[in-house]
């Protein structure tokens, strides 16, 4: 196996050079292509400029850009000359992108569209044959177990970590992925996920160039948008966060309920039918989105299972998939049209998982072991207390059903522990709450050992509504999971890559009880 990522994905780069690699929406229904060939040579080129100013294997590149050819090309080029790519999220404030380049110490930053100092060197993707030929002859000099990867990251919990990743943690994801997905050449990836993240880099950016498909760059991040490229560009790959699916799922049913006796009475019949019935009839729906479904695929925080059930009804495959920044960060996935509504699915291939100090409903802490295992933080402490004997401690509390699949609890982290010794666990409360149709977004917290929550409604007059869908609520689950402090706020504060900032909720919630 070629554990150089470099290595891996040159080969599909030369293997079809017309083809197209990405396409870039922009205004005014005009679009931006790059080919397969373009993306060779302008990483050879962009190699050769950063070895001819001084940069050597182990070298921390900071890389600041928004998704697109110039962050494909230049972490292609970093990855060629053996440097470490260090990601820096273009969405970031200048405060947070100061505090992460002091904290990774990059030798210099590639930037496309966003500098943060005169020092930045801009990403210009160009070719000159001269300069492509003699960076070829070049071998890459890094091996499987050297450093490709510094991700500065302060999660949902707002403990900021450096997490180092192999060449041979990425590769050996993305070939278990591609397996998994089924992804191929003709296949259209909607690129969303921020690259700066591991998901998105890994899952989507070296998964599609690995398989040869093409990425789609939306012109704005706004769901109209997003629907419009899925439509235009027949995307066929989505890998998105459960807020997006939750968005669409709401989206769809109002065009039913809006759509005429017809429609209502075609959906509720798609939804009496056998799989494989609803998999051949459901053009219509599936014309919505394009006509291209393959894979649609939700990680980041727990996906609703009543989410998955809806479009599983309507013959849409949307699968769970679950994983880390330290694992690189894949784990695991379901099957195509699984229909295990709870789980992510079995480990990738080669990944071991195991459950810590199981209870009697044998949830424990989830282990993880396998070629997907950071090689550590940079803090050699941290690492120590996470990765012991191979297995790396993710914090998340889950139990392995009879089939092997895994199915998650919560976070260790977030686990209430009320007085009574009851646990409670937030994200299972987060999905009750977010099942009512005026509740946008909900977060639940802890306040002297008891759940609280922070909610985002969307009506006239949230506070009245709030208690009602509390009073109703708390009819339904045990008492040490009923809910009697809540806080109003427009949006959640949520992460770049769209998971709840957890560490922001309690002041958020101290600024904006709703007092009795």
């Amino acid at each position: 196996m070629k554990e150089n990522i470099w290595t891996l994905i040159s080969e599909s780069l030369k293997a079809d050079m017309s083809h197209t690699a990405w396409i870039c929406r922009l205004g005014k229904s005009k679009t931006r292509e790059v080919s397969y060939g373009e993306i060779y040579h302008a990483a050879l080129n962009l190699a050769a400029d950063l070895r001819k100013r001084g940069v050597q294997k182990g070298d921390r590149i900071g890389l600041m850009a928004p998704n697109g050819p110039e962050w494909t090309v230049a972490s292609l080029a970093i990855w060629k000359i053996g440097a470490v790519l260090t990601p820096i999220h273009v969405g970031n404030s200048d405060h947070e992108i100061t505090a992460q380049i002091e904290a990774t110490q990059p030798s210099l930053i590639l930037s496309h569209h966003r500098a943060l100092t005169d020092a930045d060197i801009p990403i210009e993707p160009n070719y000159d044959a001269h300069l492509t030929e003699r960076e070829a002859e070049f071998e890459p000099p890094a091996s499987g177990n050297d450093e490709a990867l510094a991700i500065y990251t302060s999660g949902s919990t707002g403990n900021p970590k450096i997490v180092r990743l192999s060449h041979r943690n990425v590769v050996t994801n993305v070939i278990a992925s591609s397996r998994l997905s089924d992804a191929d050449a003709e296949d259209s990836f909607l690129a969303l996920l921020p690259f700066s993240h591991a998901m998105g880099l890994t899952g989507v950016m070296l998964l599609a160039l690995h398989v040869g498909a093409t990425l789609v760059a939306p012109k704005v991040l706004a769901a109209s948008e997003i629907l419009d490229a899925m439509r235009d560009n027949r995307i066929s790959i989505l890998v998105a966060v459960p807020r997006l699916f939750r968005n669409i799922m709401l989206g769809l049913e109002k065009r039913i309920a809006t759509g005429g006796r017809p429609l209502q009475l075609y959906v509720n019949a798609l939804r009496h039918m056998p799989l494989f019935m609803r998999k051949k009839l459901n053009a219509p729906i599936r014309k919505q989105f394009g006509g291209n479904l393959k894979c649609w695929m939700s990680g980041g925080s727990r996906l609703d299972p009543d989410i998955k059930k809806y479009f599983l009804n309507l013959g849409i495959s949307l699968r769970q998939g679950y994983g880390l920044t330290e694992t690189t960060p894949v784990v695991s996935a379901q099957e195509h049209f699984d229909e295990v509504l709870d789980s992510v699915g079995k480990p990738l291939q080669d990944i071991e998982v195991k459950i810590a100090s199981p209870d009697e409903s044998g949830n424990g802490e989830l282990l993880v072991r396998g070629p997907n295992v950071m090689l550590g933080y940079t803090d050699e402490k941290l690492t120590k207390e996470v990765i012991v004997d191979g297995w790396f401690h993710t914090g998340d509390i889950a139990h392995i059903d009879a089939a092997g699949n895994i199915v998650l609890t919560g976070r260790s982290k977030r686990l209430i522990v009320t007085e009574s010794g009851k646990n409670v666990y937030p994200e299972e409360l987060e999905t009750l709450l977010e099942r009512d149709p005026m509740i946008t977004e909900a977060a639940v917290l802890e306040l002297d050992m008891r759940p609280a929550a922070v909610l985002v409604l969307a009506c006239e007059d949230p506070v009245t509504e709030a208690r009602r869908i509390l009073k109703e609520f708390n009819k339904l689950v045990s008492a040490h999971n009923q809910i009697t402090r809540f806080a109003l706020i427009d949006e959640l504060p949520r992460t770049p890559l769209g998971k709840i900032a957890l560490h922001k909720l309690p002041t958020f919630f101290r600024e904006n009880e709703v007092s009795d």
